[in-house]
């Protein structure tokens, strides 16, 4: 035999051939899969309630990491995903009463244990009042109390039959929103929180 001449390479398996052709498409699914079903959550605004902040018909992406591996706290001021029974389908808004707050309203502005809750990611200021004139709610341990942004345009825990939200229903935080179609009251991605 020459030693130039080279032994033909042997023919791929059927799976190597598989592989060869649509590997990068596996990888592709499995990550998508990983990035969206574990550690972060795309997600539709469909109404006004947290207006401008989420502008109506734009999107965002929640990080669920830290509520798919564990059960933490979120911070007052958070913008979250959750599931709310009482309404039957999952919802966004902000946080604003923690385990132990005390909740009350008066002319027009929240009070947290008696203390103004400075509000600037409100646009609009001073109009914020509960469902029935002189309610106030007291957060129980493993819950969160929720309104939205648009105060006098949502439906959040002052207007429930169950006013709270608890811990285990919180889905993802909200980190950037994505809005890009016409008639939103903003264009672009904001980084949110």
């Amino acid at each position: 035999m020459d030693e130039n001449q080279k032994t033909p390479a042997a023919e791929p398996t059927p799976l190597r051939k598989l592989w060869d052709r649509f590997g990068y498409l596996i990888i592709t699914a499995v990550t998508v899969i990983l990035l969206f079903g574990v550690i972060f959550t795309l997600a539709y605004v469909p109404s006004g309630s947290m207006e401008p902040t989420l502008p109506t018909r734009s999107f965002f992406i929640a990080s669920r990491l830290p509520y798919t591996l564990g059960d933490p706290e979120p911070d007052r001021g958070d913008i979250m995903v959750f599931y709310s029974a009482e309404m039957n389908e999952t919802l966004v808004k902000r946080v604003i009463g923690l385990p132990g707050d005390t909740i009350s309203f008066d002319g027009g502005y929240v009070y947290i244990d008696g203390q103004k809750l400075e509000e600037d990611y409100l646009t609009v200021q001073g109009n914020t009042y509960p469902a029935r004139e002189g309610d106030t709610f007291t957060v129980p341990e493993g819950c969160v109390f929720v309104m939205g942004d648009h105060r006098d345009d949502s439906l959040d825990s002052r207007f429930w039959d169950d006013p709270f939200v608890p811990m285990e229903n919180l889905k993802g935080r909200a980190l950037v929103d994505l809005s890009f179609l016409p008639g939103n009251t903003w264009l672009g991605i904001r980084l949110l929180g």
